[in-house]
């Protein structure tokens, strides 16, 4: 291992200097400053009077003002205009608002003029099966680090982009010998704002606030965002959850961006609540058994070092706490699963320019955006110090990945035939690579058809590809053990996010593991392929049958917005020999125009859809096309709450999965409008779940005024904890009630307290909330009686989160359409406790009960959550497009 050089840098204490500059609204001047006359960026560090400083570009100092989306961009342009042989800059995504996302690489002449031949060799080290051990040690030795460090996911966690424009400079101007041989043996990638929509959304907020100077009190309404926030961007979306799913454009450019780079080094730089201080790795338990220990040793060497230049800068920093490794889905955990040592960064945020902290200390935005700077130089230099190191344990990660046996076997499911099409092109997004078999073959002791999907675990990405398709991934046996000791106590659990993700479980697709790879021909999937739709005799005389489920949803609802009329089938049916199930949409020609045939087909190729002509109307047995079973369906008005109370992240997911994956246009209306507006004009209402209450947002009178439009024919969609509302008696929606925790005692006044076990039920007792789940995936069974379930596997899998536990309907309040099992067969994966899970044996997940001429509709958990609940998509669009066919309006 090559040594760390020296210490530090010559003049690298690396105290930013505070600008003297006053801390004005947030526009920035065109006008020039002179260089001369800005203060050091380094404390002692000599710099290139020629290079742009932030100042000269932007009109104001690092961490003076917080920089616009726009101008962090002008600020690199500014720099590659002026050294064109150290810079380079490239696109990444355009975001919903139109805003570009882009990347800038910094390094030296060299490393610069041959950042295709670097991209290239990176790629090669990537895959040993093409790279020899003797060819990768060649390629070693000419081959820099790449350092990629991206800034600012959360838009309203702002000093990381503004570092970014230090860093660079720093790397530029800096007349230190050691920052040259820095860029000798790195290749910088700076991705400035990842998340540009949100920065601009928090900056409106921030300067209508703003008034002569900044104020740092808490209640400042420069720093009290209104909601959403500037958090999420323009999907509402935390983009931090989104790397395997990749919903987004912003995620979906960068983790492109990231496979064809291969960088050895990520780092993913936040911001955290204004008390704390900053932390770097290593991570606080518990962590991913699926990350190399390579990965982890070298987590540890970066974090020393940061810790060395923290120290000498008289800064506090904390790192074994509070953010952990376990989930894969973060900007720090992705990119580790394609080898990279991948960190999350996270300094206090003031949250604007500045900021009281509980102490009484002031923080400024200078602080922060130092702290920052610091950290990026930091990692810099590490990594040029360990350059040999880096990429030969790079290397090994691969070659590991290669080394591996078995497969995943992924089958098409009886109830979405699509599906499993999806899941394959979303892993290879991931870099995982999967073949299509061209033939049956038999493999787990199963025999599987042709075009079933194989995942080889002798690749190079095998360590992704356990962690995204394994049922379950444990939580390590000691940190539960912990957590189980700090719920004794009535302490709050040290979970930081969900404990289950399975792809398969997500979206439902049948999955096997298999000790032995199938030998079959596959053909590799490629993450861009077309959807597969097809439509069997296209000019059969009566008309068309779909089936229902994934694609058939898709073309459900894309038809009903292009006002093709068609029903769908409460019940199963034989036609032509073929068993279909409910749910099947019938779609005649009669009344649908003669350019049926070619919209049909365009559909069908635009959802990849499998239609099937109907030469006659005949069905042999069940109910006929002209029977009450075959209901009407109409293209609905659907209005979705937007604003206070609900969650922002609840509310973009709802509506990401209806417009952009469903293609169907809502209304969002501002919740308070919807106890007083004219609500006539929509079939649907969608409440999703909520930070706070819809009551008391409504009101009594608002509350009554959405049932009254319920008993009018409307269909009212809870999800989540919205269900809390829906469910609360005083409001006369459903007769379900919200469960306390079971247990404890009675009383307490006069009674002995005999044994320890006694004290624990005494001081547990009263009403309160099971515990709290942090996110795990449940099995729930689904009535195949109710229209709501048609089409639906027989079996659905459920993100459970949160403490939220319903009673049953009774038959004659309305039905329990899915429910979860008995408790020994409800988890699918995850950590669940053990009380939650005796509470939840046989209790709803889905109700439904209809209340005058229309109908409520309550989903206990989010089946929208994160857009990553594939598998639920199909009952949720059921209660969004057949509810209106099932109400009497």
């Amino acid at each position: 291992m090559r040594k760390f050089k020296g210490a530090v840098s010559a003049g690298l204490c690396l105290a930013l200097a505070v600008s003297a500059g006053s801390a004005g609204a947030q526009t920035t001047s065109s006008s020039a400053v002179p260089s001369s006359t800005v203060s050091p960026l380094v404390a002692g560090a000599s710099y290139d009077p020629g290079v742009p400083t932030v100042a000269s570009v932007l009109g104001h100092d690092s961490g003076a003002k917080i920089t616009s989306a726009a101008d962090l961009i002008r600020y690199f342009d500014a720099l590659r205009a002026y050294a064109p042989d150290r810079v380079a800059i490239g696109p990444s995504a355009t975001t919903h608002e139109g805003r570009p996302v882009i990347w800038a690489a910094i390094g030296s002449p060299r490393n610069i003029a041959r950042l295709d031949q670097i991209r290239a060799t990176s790629r090669a080290l990537a895959d040993p099966r093409r790279t020899t051990r003797a060819q990768a040690d060649a390629l070693i030795a000419d081959q820099p680090v790449i350092v990629w460090i991206a800034n600012s996911v959360h838009g309203d966690e702002i000093s990381a982009a503004d570092a970014s424009l230090a860093t660079a400079y720093h790397l530029l101007a800096s007349r230190d010998p050691a920052v040259q041989e820095w860029l000798a043996n790195t290749v910088v990638l700076v991705v400035p704002s990842q998340n540009p929509d949100g920065r601009e959304r928090f900056l409106q907020s921030f300067n209508a606030g703003f008034g002569t100077q900044p104020n740092p009190d808490p209640l400042s309404a420069e720093r009290d965002q209104p909601w959403p926030g500037g958090r999420y961007n323009h999907d509402l979306f935390d983009l931090n959850r989104d790397w395997f799913i990749q919903t987004q454009p912003e995620t979906r450019g960068h983790a492109a961006l990231i496979r064809e780079w291969r960088p050895q080094v990520v780092v993913d730089a936040h911001e955290m609540g204004t008390d704390e201080s900053f932390f770097f790795p290593p991570e606080a338990q518990p962590l991913n058994p699926w990350i190399a220990p390579s990965t982890l040793e070298s987590r540890e060497i970066f974090g020393r070092n940061t810790a060395r230049w923290f120290d000498r800068a008289g800064q506090d920093y904390f790192n074994r706490q509070v953010f952990d490794a376990f989930y894969p889905g973060y900007g720090d955990g992705w990119p580790g699963y394609l080898g990279a040592v991948s960190m999350t960064y996270e300094q206090g945020s003031a949250r604007g320019l500045a900021a009281r902290r509980a102490s009484g200390e002031i923080l400024t935005y200078r602080d922060t955006v130092r702290n920052h700077t610091l950290a990026a130089l930091a990692t810099i230099e590490t990594a040029s110090a360990n350059r040999g190191r880096l990429l030969n344990a790079f290397y090994a990660y691969h070659a590991d990945g290669v080394a591996g046996r078995g497969a995943y076997v992924l089958s098409a499911p009886a109830w979405d035939s699509g599906a499993a099409d999806r899941l394959a092109r979303l892993l290879v997004s991931s870099g995982v690579e999967v073949g299509r078999a061209e033939a049956g073959f038999t493999a787990c002791g199963k025999t599987y058809p042709a075009g079933s999907h194989i995942v080889n675990l002798a690749q190079p990405q095998r360590r992704m590809a356990e962690v995204l398709l394994a049922q379950d991934v444990a939580v390590p046996a000691d940190f539960l053990a912990e957590q189980e000791r700090r719920r004794a106590r009535g302490l709050p659990d040290e979970i930081y996010d969900v404990t289950a993700w399975s792809l398969p479980l997500l979206a439902n697709v049948p999955s096997d593991k298999c000790t032995a790879a199938p030998t079959v021909a596959v053909a590799a999937v490629a993450a861009d392929e077309a959807p597969r739709g097809s439509v069997i005799q296209a000019d059969a005389a009566w008309g068309y049958l779909v089936a229902p489920g994934g694609s058939g949803t898709a073309l459900m609802t894309h038809a009903l917005r292009a006002g093709i009329s068609l029903r769908s089938m409460d019940k199963p049916f034989t036609h032509a020999e073929r068993r279909w199930p409910s749910g099947t949409l019938i779609i005649p020609r009669a009344g649908n125009g003669a350019d049926l045939t070619a919209r049909i087909q365009a559909l069908a190729a635009e959802t990849g859809a499998q239609v099937v002509g109907a030469a006659e109307s005949w069905v042999s047995d069940g109910p006929s096309f002209g029977s009450g079973e075959a209901v009407a369906l109409k293209a609905p008005k659907v209005a979705l709450a937007w604003d206070a109370p609900t969650n922002p992240t609840a509310v973009g997911a709802t509506r990401y999965v209806l417009e952009r994956q469903l293609g169907y246009p809502v209304t969002v209306v501002r919740t308070s409008n919807l106890g007083r507006a004219d609500l006539s004009r929509f079939d649907v209402i969608v409440l999703p779940s909520t930070y706070g209450d819809y009551k008391g947002t409504l009101g009594a009178g608002g509350v009554a005024h959405l049932k009254a439009w319920v008993e009018e024919g409307g269909v009212l969609i809870g999800l989540g904890s919205a269900t809390r509302m829906l469910t609360d008696p005083s409001n006369g929606f459903l007769a379900s009630r919200r469960q306390q925790a079971v247990g404890g005692a009675e009383g307490g006044d006069g009674k002995l307290i005999e044994s320890l076990a006694d004290y624990d039920r005494f001081i547990h007792a009263g009403d309160r909330s099971p515990d709290s789940v942090a996110g795990v995936l449940g099995r729930v069974e689904v009535d195949p009686e109710h229209w709501l379930s048609a089409g639906v596997a027989p079996t659905l899998n459920v993100q459970v989160q949160g403490a939220d536990i319903y009673s049953p309907l009774t038959r004659d309040e309305g039905t329990n359409v899915a429910r979860f099992p008995a408790e020994d067969q409800l988890l699918a994966s995850g950590q669940l406790w053990a009380e939650n899970r005796k509470q939840l044996a046989f209790k709803p997940a889905i109700m439904a009960s209809s209340e005058g001429a229309g109908w409520i509709i309550a989903f206990v958990q989010d089946p929208t959550f994160r857009g990553y609940m594939t598998g639920m998509e199909t009952i949720f669009a059921n209660a969004v497009f057949r509810g209106p066919a099932h109400a009497r309006r």
